[in-house]
């Protein structure tokens, strides 16, 4: 017997009434029905379940009322529509205490809310650490302030200053200088791990003295801490230090572990050649960059009475050139120009005046503020009046 297309009854407001049907029940999926509401017999299904079938149906059904009721049109389809969709609401209303008495429900349930709830929490260092670091040396942060961390929510860029996450333990540890994650990358905890280093055979703990930070309101500072052997054995050649959550602590949750960048421990006894940033107006001149102690350089700019990084600056202001000649081929453009930007970013405040005796301007006189003398300008070259010889000091 075939099928007939019937065209439904009209109701008293003019609209068509709704049409039921009959459909075949999907597989392992009988649905009774009580009135507007669909009531699924396994009772566990997810919502999700439930909502997708629906609306699965709700889509399918839609060009088979216009089949069904070819005279339906405008306000009448879209009230079946409407009627349909009130339908759907009223199973997702069914569904929801069905989730409350399945318990694998509420646990699925519970680990897509616990999932959606997590934060996405690291570790930040906020203060760069002072170079170069030597054997034996204290690490401070750059121009000696402490080393600062905090938990970081990565989505806000907030401090994380309450829960149990503000205040736990972290532990200090020492990573290979290749490991090249950057600070807005993610990494596993095993990866981070893969880069710790560890002392050579026969050698005291590489890092030694405070080794844990504790949280507080998720900040903490660093305690005292120094490394015991240099990095020029281990592969890379660098270090970084990085900080971890101790064990025991956020079992459940991960924190993304900290770093610094890289760099190099060198022995202490090479810190009496270490350059000084930024380099003191009293400092010898060997402590600027390019400027190797007993050098080349050195032996020239000695020679030229050039002692201190304040007489290079003051050559440097009188007369840029002379210095660079004395310097000559022992410092290439480059150097050179490394060179006057470390020494001007000595911080000094001069009011001097300048006299030159000729018109050549190669001998001349340097005074303070205060008219005191306080070099002269012999040859293009700035001598200080406390490297003069005394029957100068005399005559002047």
């Amino acid at each position: 017997m075939s099928a007939q297309k019937r065209a439904l009854p009209s109701t008293s407001s003019g609209q068509a009434s709704l049409l039921k049907k009959p459909r075949t029940a999907r597989t392992n999926q009988t649905w009774r029905r009580f009135g507007m509401n669909l009531v699924p017999r396994r009772s566990w299904l997810t919502e999700d379940d439930v909502r997708r079938v629906v609306r699965e149906e709700l889509e399918r059904a839609k060009p088979h009322s216009a089949e069904y009721c070819p005279s339906c049109t405008g306000n009448a389809l879209e009230g079946i529509v409407r009627s349909m969709e009130k339908a759907v609401q009223k199973l997702e209303e069914a569904a929801e205490p069905a989730n409350n008495h399945s318990p694998h429900l509420r646990r699925a349930n519970t680990k897509s809310t616990e999932k959606s709830d997590a934060r996405n929490l690291q570790l930040q260092l906020r203060t760069k650490l002072s170079l170069p670091i030597f054997t034996g040396k204290k690490l401070e942060g750059k121009g000696g302030d402490p080393i600062s961390v905090a938990l970081i929510d990565a989505d806000t860029g907030e401090v994380v200053t309450s829960g149990p996450e503000s205040s736990i333990k972290l532990d200090v540890v020492v990573l290979e200088g290749d490991f090249k994650k950057d600070d807005d990358d993610s990494w596993a905890q095993k990866e981070f791990e893969d880069y710790l280093v560890k002392q050579r055979e026969g050698k005291r703990p590489l890092l030694a003295g405070n080794l844990q930070v504790m949280l507080k309101r998720g900040v903490g500072e660093l305690g005292e801490l120094l490394f015991t052997d240099n990095s020029s054995w281990n592969r890379s050649k660098m270090f970084r230090i990085g900080l971890k959550v101790a064990s025991g602590y956020c079992v459940n949750s991960r924190i993304r572990e900290a770093k610094t960048d890289a760099f190099a421990v060198k022995e202490h006894r090479g810190e009496s050649y270490k350059k000084n940033y930024p380099p003191k107006s009293d400092d010898e001149v060997w402590r600027l960059e390019k400027i190797a102690k007993d050098g080349k350089s050195h032996k020239k700019l000695s020679e030229a009475e050039i002692h201190k990084v304040e007489d290079f600056l003051l050559q440097l202001f009188i007369d840029s050139d002379k210095l660079r000649e004395i310097l000559g081929k022992s410092i290439t453009r480059k150097s050179w120009d490394s060179l006057v930007c470390h020494a001007k970013t000595c911080k000094i405040s001069w009011k001097i005046y300048l006299y030159y005796l000729d018109g050549m301007r190669k001998h001349g006189a340097l005074f303070d503020a205060d008219g005191q003398l306080i070099g002269l300008i012999k040859d293009r070259v700035y001598v200080a009046t406390h490297r003069l010889p005394a029957q100068e000091k005399v005559s002047d």
